[in-house]
């Protein structure tokens, strides 16, 4: 019964032993430091990565009676009894998620400290409020008193009001870094004289996802057996799979072989790896062949487009593993949509059939070089008409024209700055979307207007055809009304163009209203967008 698993008895008892975290960490050491205490906090990040532990810490240290650097002392009254301190209270918001549990906080808030500097309320999973509870909560998360500090918790920012948000000092957790869980699990193998292979350790930092308190969870029940662990074992026990067998699965893919790489599949499934780990092993699998593409290191015959295309519906995949009924069978069919497009599949037998043609008709280099090209042609064209034939919810000609209506610099560097900080908010809350801005630059922008710009055609569908709900979280995280729009580079250097060469002309850009574009009164919009653009104006 005297037995602690590793994740409570390696917690952290002062800021300086969590792991990763750095900028939290550093943020509230200055603020005890200083002496700027804030009423509020929110800790937001996924599972496992300290956002509970920070709390109690920070709630120990505001208290400490002799806080060092920042840190809590740890020995004086305060710490050592600060698991049966009266003022902090911990709430799990999962289970008491009603009116009633706040409004027993709201009650009591206005009582002073019974032996502490602060009474610190830590609200765990606070998103699972009820709205009613939130409405309860407001008033007094704004104007609690001076020596009252709320530190609220949670796996989901998005579905925490706005109105809590913004009374509140968030701070964000990251995932924990890879080379840092294994660190943190070597040194907790060093001190319980746990024996476990470098492979093993990877693989658990593998498969907690960046979470340690799942690393650490994993390595506790692993070594319940006390024996030597191996990555065999780790792999047996929590499904997991050998960076070998990805390796070779990816040759299988590369070769074209559709029934093998079915059956590979097929043997995963039945091995009981879990869809996830699989799929962000082979995300990351192909991730590399991505870069070697690029770095221009790659021998085999895939093709970036189709294998960028793969990554982003994979990503899909793994960001709707709840709905789908059987995930594997997802894996198989986006596996076969892209292997038909790879050369490796037909190529052979259009080599073969070429030279046949050599020997038989005696076809020289240079015709052969001008069949290809027309051929080539051919295909870029069908992409090209293809890819212009695509419908979205808006005329993308219409949202450029009303960026460049009142664009001026200080808007772009505004949106600008802007931006990059949106990226790093979309990577802790929505990972599909991220996906599609990672490489987006803002080119231009007007006060309510701005245009994007990204090299691959594909995302920028992807981008138009998701973004009102980019809108809506840009437009909610800064409080702004923008309408985005996204094109190829190519594409805006051609509208950069055509825009001096009207403002030379003497036409003046006017705002055309979004709403009028209906699809069945093209002729109208001709007209409209004529009068704006000028007579170099082209519907498209």
């Amino acid at each position: 019964m005297n037995y602690r698993v590793l994740y409570r008895k390696y917690r952290p008892i002062d800021f300086d032993s969590i792991v990763g975290q750095d900028y939290t960490k550093t943020l509230l050491k200055n603020c005890i430091i200083s002496n700027k205490i804030s009423h509020a906090y929110i800790f937001t990040g996924p599972r496992g990565t300290g956002k509970t532990s920070t709390a109690k810490i920070f709630a120990r240290a505001i208290n400490c009676q002799n806080p060092q650097n920042g840190n809590p002392c740890n020995k004086c009254e305060n710490c050592l009894n600060f698991n049966n301190n009266p003022d902090i209270i911990e709430l799990d918001a999962a289970s008491n998620n009603g009116v009633d549990e706040i409004r027993e906080i709201i009650d009591n808030v206005r009582l002073a400290p019974s032996v502490s500097k602060y009474k610190v309320y830590i609200i765990d999973e606070v998103h699972m409020l009820s709205t009613s509870a939130f409405n309860a909560l407001l008033l007094t998360l704004e104007e609690p008193p001076s020596n009252v500090v709320f530190i609220l918790a949670t796996t989901d920012i998005q579905s925490v009001p706005i109105t809590i948000l913004s009374r509140c000092q968030r701070l964000d957790f990251k995932l924990i870094d890879h080379a840092k869980i294994i660190e943190r699990l070597q040194y907790v193998c060093a001190n319980e004289n746990i024996k476990i292979d470098e492979d093993a350790l990877d693989e658990i930092a593998t498969i907690s996802h960046g979470g340690l308190r799942d690393a650490l969870s994993i390595l506790d029940q692993l070594s319940s057996a006390n024996m030597e662990i191996h990555l065999a074992d780790v792999i047996s026990v929590f499904g997991g799979i050998s960076q070998e067998k990805i390796n070779k699965f990816i040759n299988i893919y590369e070769s074209g072989n559709i029934k093998d790489v079915l059956d590979n599949i097929e043997n995963f499934k039945n091995d009981g790896i879990e869809a996830s780990v699989l799929i962000e092993k082979l995300i990351s699998a192909f991730k590399y062949i991505l870069i070697k593409i690029k770095e221009s290191k790659y021998n085999g015959n895939l093709i970036f487009d189709d294998i960028y295309n793969l990554v982003l519906s994979l990503n899909s995949i793994l960001a709707n593993l709840k709905y789908n009924i059987n995930s594997y069978d997802m894996i198989q069919v986006i596996l076969l949509k892209y292997i038909k497009y790879f050369p490796g599949n037909n190529e052979p037998e259009k080599k073969i059939e070429i030279e046949s043609q050599k020997d038989d008709n005696k076809i020289n280099k240079e015709e052969s070089t001008i069949a290809e090209k027309e051929k080539n042609l051919s295909i870029n064209t069908n992409k090209e008409e293809n890819h212009i034939s695509r419908k979205f919810k808006f005329d993308i000609n219409i949202r450029i024209n009303n960026t460049f209506v009142n664009a001026k610099k200080e808007n772009l560097n505004f949106i600008k700055s802007k931006w990059e900080d949106f990226i790093i908010y979309e990577s802790n809350t929505n990972k599909k979307l991220l996906s599609y801005i990672a490489d987006t630059v803002v080119v231009a922008a007007s006060e309510n207007y701005a245009i994007l710009t990204n090299n691959i055609d594909s995302t920028n569908d992807l981008l138009n055809e998701n973004i009102d709900v980019l809108e809506k979280d840009f437009n909610l995280f800064y409080n702004l009304n923008y309408k985005l729009v996204s094109i190829s580079i190519n594409r805006w250097n051609a509208e950069k163009e055509k825009y001096i060469k009207n403002i030379r002309s003497g036409f003046n850009y006017k705002l055309i209203d979004d709403n009028i574009v209906i699809e069945e009164n093209l002729s109208e919009l001709e007209k409209v967008a004529a009068d704006i653009f000028g007579n170099n104006y082209e519907v498209k």
